[in-house]
């Protein structure tokens, strides 16, 4: 099946919004006075920690880089006292990741600042128009998670991994997707 014009056009659209969505998001992050100056990995580091990523080879896997990418960012962490690494109590060869409460409150800080910023712009519209980005928001997630379910090799869409694990700090990155998620 190929698309019509239309269609194509409106994926166009749709990808235009990835870079201005990600300079903000990048922006926001490292935004000086902010709780807690954070690099865009440091940030989608604790993140996947806080949502379940125990190792640094699952946050390397989940971001499609090596466990070099990942060591780098986690050591810059621990160092800042927001992330510990403790045995894993199943095996002791292995470590486990845990965020700090310092930690913890950091990328909540950082969510909570980025919501805020995006909720307040978006009280600027319309309650139909509002009612239109949710419609387009439940057709994105589809769509996304189709595309994904289609990608061979490709971890299943979440929601809260699209834009937490974007290039643009420590180290060189070559892009997974259209969303720039950096892999190996």
């Amino acid at each position: 099946m190929t698309a019509a014009p239309a269609t194509r056009e409106q994926a166009r659209q749709v990808l235009a919004l990835l870079p201005p969505l990600r300079r903000w998001i990048t922006a926001r992050v490292q935004l000086p006075g902010a709780d807690i100056e954070l690099s865009v990995r440091q940030y989608a580091a604790l993140c996947g920690i806080h949502e379940g990523a125990a190792s640094p080879g699952e946050l390397a896997r989940l971001w499609r880089v090596t466990p070099a990418v990942i060591t780098g960012i986690v050591d810059r962490l621990e160092k800042r006292g927001l992330v510990r690494r403790e045995i894993d109590p199943r095996d002791r060869r292995r470590q486990r990741l845990a965020l700090t409460e310092a930690g913890r409150a950091a990328s909540e800080g950082v969510e909570r600042a980025l919501v805020d910023d995006l909720a307040n712009q978006l009280v600027t519209a319309a309650p139909v128009e509002l009612d239109e980005l949710n419609r387009a928001i439940a057709l994105l997630h589809r769509t996304f998670a189709a595309l994904e379910a289609r990608t061979p090799d490709s971890a299943p869409f979440r929601a809260e991994d699209d834009m937490l694990a974007w290039s643009g700090d420590e180290e060189p990155t070559a892009p997974r997707d259209l969303v720039a998620t950096p892999r190996a």
